[in-house]
């Protein structure tokens, strides 16, 4: 009788998981290493810039920086119920390329998850409102403008 012999698991990358985000009806997921922090900050502390186009809605100060804000509801052209207090935003990293250093502001963080347990069809499409995703909705690069965080002269 021979042994069977198993192979461990080998662990989750960190390239495989996602944060899920709520904005209004949707989940916004996006990869984690696209996340370099999770904050809230108040409303008072963001400073609106109104001549600069949507999805901008503003910039704070955080950690000796300017952190432009993108209004995920503006970039899911779907509409805001109510504003908060209190906002959370999703700090972007490098990883996110011309979105690096960016703050995404949706309702809430929802968690994450592995990419095996969220659906294919979500990775299957750049769609803005993708079929079969149950309310999910993958962030990509290629919705937001170049120059989306330009200094206006």
């Amino acid at each position: 009788m021979s042994a069977a012999v198993t192979s461990p698991i080998p662990p989750v990358s960190q390239h495989d998981r996602y944060i899920l985000t709520q904005v209004g009806s949707w989940v916004l997921v996006l990869p984690t290493r696209w996340v370099t922090e999770i904050l809230r900050v108040q409303r008072s502390r963001i400073l609106a810039l109104p001549f600069y186009s949507a999805p901008l809605i503003g910039v704070t100060h955080h950690n000796s920086h300017i952190l432009p804000l993108v209004s995920a509801y503006q970039v899911l052209q779907t509409e805001e119920a109510n504003l908060r207090e209190t906002s959370t935003i999703i700090h972007l990293s490098e990883a996110a390329g011309s979105l690096q250093n960016v703050g995404l502001v949706v309702d809430k963080a929802l968690g994450s998850k592995s990419r095996e347990m969220l659906p294919d069809a979500l990775f299957e499409t750049t769609a803005l409102h993708p079929e079969g995703t149950a309310g999910m909705v993958c962030l990509q690069n290629d919705w937001f403008s170049p120059d989306l965080w330009h200094p206006q002269v």
